[in-house]
């Protein structure tokens, strides 16, 4: 029987890399539901710290590193990438790729994006079970647990 440290160390795990605690979690000899759920819970906390407080955790970081904000907007390739991204798949494009890049970036990508949309954030957990049920059930197909 896990205990209590185990579970939060592996929903920690799934906010930071969610794409491989699925896989490590069935390697390591965890059931199919259980992975599913205790992933689920991770994202979904990842996603309402990240959504509600990731620009704010941002700026503080900027602020502790010394960076001053930019007197007008400037344009690196890795935001003209984002933005061209969202501009072709827009809000479905950023669900579908959501479990391929960390819960933290999807989070403020839709807090940036898409705050006014009052259901986004709903919206994300659901996309990240989603993804937690289809990430589980490969690594279950894949990973020789016997």
């Amino acid at each position: 029987m896990p205990g209590l440290l185990e579970i939060v160390l592996w929903m920690f795990g799934a906010v930071v890399k969610f794409i491989v605690t699925p896989s490590l979690m069935i390697a390591r000899g965890w059931g199919f539901w259980s992975t599913v759920i205790i992933t689920s819970a991770g994202a979904t906390a990842g996603v309402w710290v990240f959504f509600y407080f990731g620009k704010w955790i941002l700026r503080k970081w900027a602020e502790f590193r010394g960076e001053k904000e930019p007197k007008r907007p400037f344009f690196t390739p890795q935001r003209r990438r984002v933005v061209w991204f969202r501009r072709l798949f827009g809000l479905w494009g950023l669900l579908a790729v959501s479990g391929l890049i960390s819960v933290p970036i999807a989070s403020i990508l839709a807090a940036k994006y898409y705050e006014r949309h009052e259901r986004m954030p709903w919206i994300l957990v659901l996309a990240f079970v989603v993804w937690s049920f289809i990430l589980t059930a490969l690594s279950f197909w894949f990973i020789d647990i016997g």
